[in-house]
């Protein structure tokens, strides 16, 4: 046997070296090797990894098995995974968490943001957070370009934030800013004036790049000016009271008609074996599987919001389970939040 292996040897040696050649076509001198097709056929330009020395008629195969996993199996598995959610679904709207931004004026002389602030809501990023399939603007003291007539930022309290309230002596005034509009489908989510101490003064004005202007008192009132590019906000105060303070205008506009997202959460962990006692929701965290969309990358310290109870939740653990580099879908982990101690997140966190 050892005599065959060696013969067979010998003889592939010598089918190589009937094939070298010169570079110019010639015979002998300095040699280029090559080498039989079958041993060298790839369906792609890239060698397995397996195969880092000698070439194998295999070779091929190893990468057509890659692309059929790519092409064919991994999206099954996607399609499967939410199918299998979608049987026992429960709905969430979902909070990402603003890591770039505008600084928030809780923030600009502190070493942290605060934990209750109603414009950052502890992240120290204007907004604090994005909510799935919306765009959220807001005017305040750090609005750039902001425009003040007979308003002051109220420096002679220690308030994080900073507020803007109406100059002493003074019966009207305004701060104005410009906010960008992207492109929406012409809903607005919600909108609102957030006043520390209720205000009867107090008047919201927006006006279009061509100077057309109305007054703000519900959604409908705003919804027409999506169709710009930016609108400007103008917050009037008047002397309806003895202090008119205001912390900030948000506004937070559709990009997409659907807002929830879908997941399945385990029996165990929905319906404790002491619920005929009334003790639910016993577990500090629970899991959450979701499909492949429609979001595509949760985070950590991202915010879920469980329509069918309004429990809040943080991610704390995030998971991607991903077949041939394709995403199939995410295990996430979250804990629930407690007013008591995530008070600026369970109290200014619009829904």
């Amino acid at each position: 046997m050892g005599s065959t292996i060696r013969g067979n040897r010998d003889q592939r040696n010598t089918t190589r070296t009937s094939q070298e050649r010169r570079n110019d076509g010639t015979k002998g001198g300095s040699l280029q090797k090559t080498y039989d097709a079958r041993y060298t056929e790839h369906r792609t330009n890239t060698k397995p990894p397996a195969f880092q020395g000698e070439p194998s008629d295999t070779d091929h195969k190893v990468d057509a098995v890659h692309e059929l996993i790519r092409d064919q199996l991994a999206p099954r598995i996607q399609t499967k995974s939410a199918n299998a959610a979608l049987s026992d679904r429960r709905y969430f709207m979902y909070y990402r968490r603003k890591r770039t931004g505008r600084r928030c004026s809780c923030f600009l002389s502190e070493t942290s943001p605060e934990n209750q602030c109603p414009i950052c809501i502890g992240t120290g990023i204007v907004g604090g957070f994005d909510k799935f399939g919306a765009i959220t603007e807001i005017l305040d003291f750090t609005s750039p370009n902001l425009v003040l007539v007979n308003v002051e930022p109220n420096y002679s309290e220690d308030t994080r934030p900073i507020y803007l309230k109406l100059m002493d002596g003074k019966k009207f005034g305004y701060a104005e800013g410009v906010l960008p509009i992207k492109n929406n489908i012409g809903k607005i989510e919600n909108f609102m004036l957030y006043q520390p101490i209720f205000n009867r003064g107090t008047k919201i004005i927006a006006i279009d790049p061509a100077g057309h202007s109305a007054e703000i008192k519900d959604r409908a009132d705003l919804e027409p000016f999506l169709k710009n590019s930016e609108v400007k906000i103008r917050i009037e105060f008047s002397k309806g009271d003895e202090r008119s303070i205001v912390s900030h205008f948000l506004f937070r506009y559709q990009i997409k008609d659907d807002l929830q997202i879908w997941g399945d959460i385990p029996q165990s962990e929905q319906e404790p074996a002491t619920s005929e006692l009334g003790a639910f929701e016993m577990y500090q965290e629970i899991s959450i599987f979701f499909p492949y969309r429609p979001v595509l990358n949760y985070r950590y310290e991202d915010l879920l919001y469980r329509c069918s109870d309004a429990r809040m939740f943080k991610i704390v653990m995030v998971k991607e389970n991903i077949v041939a580099g394709i995403l199939t879908s995410t295990d996430v982990t979250a804990r629930y939040l407690i007013r008591d101690i995530d008070a600026g997140i369970t109290r200014h966190l619009l829904v």
